[in-house]
This record gives C-alpha cells, sequence and structure tokens, in this order.
C-alpha cells in the first residue's frame, strides 16, 4: 500500500471568535450610538436656541458646573471596573466639604490645610470601603449604601444647622482662576483623569482590575491580589469624592446641607454610558466623559427651553435604565 507524498491532511477551519469579536466587542456602529446621539442632541438645542446654547461661555460654565461630577466619574470607573459598586461617593463628597469650610471658618486653617484635610478625609472613607469590601468580603452594594447614611447622619448631625460665615475668597478662587481663558481646576481634573484612564486601559493595575471584574476567583488563583486591588480602588474613589467635595463649596461659597446629592444618579448613568464606548463593554474613563457632557447638555437645554425642572432627572434615570438594559442583554447572550 503506498501513500501519495503530495497529499496533505486538511487543516481543521479556524474557529471564528465570534463571542470576542461579535459579541463583547460589537458591531463597529454600536461604538458611534452615543457619539451620535450626543451631536444630534446638541444639534436639537443649538437649534432651538440659537446664539445660547452653543457658545464657548456656555460650554465653559457647563464644564464648570459639572467639574465635581467629572472628577467623580475617575474614581467610580475604578470601582466599577472591578464590577463593584460605590453608593457613598455622594456622602463622602459632602462630608469632605463640610469639613473643609469647617477648618477655614472654625479652626481658621490656611486654603490648602484646609483643602488638604477634605481630601485626606474622603480617602480615608474611601480606605474604609475598601476593607469592607475587600477584605470583610461585606457586598459593595449594601457596604457603601450602609457606610454612606453613617456618614450622611454624622454630618448632619454636626453641621446640619450650622451657618458657616468669613469663608476667605482665597478658598472661591479655587474654581475662578484661569489659565489661557481656561478655569484652573478644570486643567487639573482634566490631568487627573487623564492618568486614571491611562492607569486603566495600559498599566498592570488596569488589567488586574479587569480581570477581577471578569471573574474574581480566577484572578485570585492567577496571582491578582484582589483584596488589595479592591482597597485601592474604593480609596481612589474616595479621594476624587473629597475632590468633588472642595469643588462643591467652593463654587457655592458656602456649606450647604448633603451638597453632593445630585452626584449619584448622573455619576452612574454616565458610567454605564461609557460601556458602548470601551473596549468588550467595560467601564472608561473617556466614555463616562462624554456621557457625562451629553447629560449636562440635556439638563442645560432643557433648563433654556424653560422645561419643567423634573424632566432632567427624569431623562438621567431614563439613560441608566436603558445602559443597564442593553448591558444584561449582552450578557445573557454571552
Amino acid at each position: 500500500m503506498t501513500v501519495d507524498s503530495d497529499a496533505r491532511p486538511e487543516a481543521p477551519p479556524r474557529a471564528k471568535d465570534s463571542t470576542g469579536t461579535r459579541l463583547w466587542n460589537g458591531p463597529s456602529w454600536e461604538r458611534w450610538i452615543l457619539p451620535g446621539v450626543f451631536v444630534l442632541t446638541v444639534a436639537f438645542f443649538t437649534i432651538a436656541r440659537p446664539g445660547a446654547f452653543f457658545t464657548v461661555s456656555n460650554g465653559r460654565s457647563l464644564l464648570q458646573q459639572n467639574a465635581p461630577l467629572l472628577i467623580v466619574l475617575g474614581g467610580l470607573c475604578v470601582v466599577l471596573a472591578m464590577r463593584e459598586f460605590d453608593l457613598s461617593f455622594a456622602s463622602i463628597a459632602g462630608a469632605s466639604g463640610a469639613l473643609t469650610v469647617q477648618a477655614l471658618v472654625l479652626f481658621n486653617a490656611t486654603v490648602w490645610s484646609a483643602v488638604f484635610y477634605g481630601v485626606a478625609l474622603g480617602l480615608l472613607l474611601g480606605a474604609v470601603n475598601g476593607v469592607l469590601v475587600g477584605y470583610l468580603r461585606v457586598p459593595s452594594f449594601i457596604g457603601t449604601l450602609a457606610t454612606g447614611s453613617i456618614i450622611q447622619g454624622v454630618m448632619q448631625a454636626i453641621a446640619y444647622q450650622t451657618v458657616f460665615e468669613g469663608i476667605p475668597d482665597e478658598y472661591l478662587d479655587l474654581t475662578l482662576t484661569r489659565f489661557l481663558g481656561v478655569p484652573v481646576n478644570l486643567i487639573v481634573i482634566g490631568l487627573v483623569l487623564l492618568v486614571i484612564g491611562a492607569v486603566l486601559r495600559y498599566s498592570v493595575f488596569g488589567r488586574q482590575a479587569a480581570a477581577i471584574g471578569d471573574n474574581p476567583d480566577a484572578a485570585r488563583i492567577a496571582g491578582v491580589n484582589v483584596r488589595l486591588s479592591k482597597l485601592i480602588g474604593f480609596t481612589i474613589s474616595g479621594a476624587c469624592a473629597g475632590v468633588a467635595g472642595v469643588l462643591l463649596t467652593s463654587t457655592a461659597g458656602q456649606y450647604y446641607p448633603d451638597p453632593g446629592a445630585a452626584l449619584l444618579l448622573a455619576a452612574y448613568a454616565a458610567a454605564y454610558l461609557s460601556l458602548s464606548l470601551g473596549r468588550g463593554w467595560r467601564f472608561n474613563v473617556g466614555g463616562a466623559l462624554l456621557g457625562a457632557v451629553f447629560l449636562a447638555c440635556v439638563t442645560t437645554g432643557v433648563t433654556m427651553m424653560n422645561y419643567p425642572s423634573w424632566l432632567s432627572q427624569f431623562l438621567q434615570g431614563l439613560v441608566l435604565l436603558t445602559a443597564v438594559f442593553l448591558l444584561t442583554r449582552r450578557q445573557v447572550a454571552r
């Protein structure tokens, strides 16, 4: 029996990675949904309010008003990348703002010392969340909801009925000083978010966070220190919330009860909008920023057109619900 030397066994056909290519990365058109809707929204309000909506001054004002939201998104994306939740950052922002103003008025601290105290408090409270979730294995949804409630209760007991007078002008200048026409606080926030985004996408910590989000048990077996990573993630979130508290009180020129309450829904809506722009439908800082600006444009446009104030809250909730629904469908299809 002879064998034809020219005959070659055919290689098995290469399986197409339909899950990675078609499902998780999604069709290329999906990446253009959020930018497309954003452009259409801006075009609509520009036509509806010509000469008022699409202006440099309105754009600068829009970003300035939403600066606390932008910085909060950086820390929230780190936590969400691990598939954890932080429901306490709004309360942490309020506590940090209260401590900063108290340090200025009651203890005559310098502006930068008071800012340091506020951010340090946010960092500390974030680390407490990290210990609860990472080391004591408290579910993040319940744990951070509980710590947020505790922080808010303590904050109300200390500063709810207190009127702070005599806040120095230097503290207000934190959000008023400009460089080449751009508010300095926006420049600093942009640099911070750029660093966080680069860390999540290119660093070892970012890959570990993504691995934890995919499967924490597999990440632990692969040698990832899951507990420490979660501690770092929640600490970053707390520090960003501390900065947001400083910005809120500096912009307002005073302390008022629960200043960070409006951040919670808007931050999660913007973060979930980022999924359509992330590789493999992952949370990412760039997409979250675009989502935040999109929501801010909707809120500003609704205000300019004299629609009821509740409409912006309704639309933010609708956007969040839609984003979660789409993510759930993808996970089920996987």
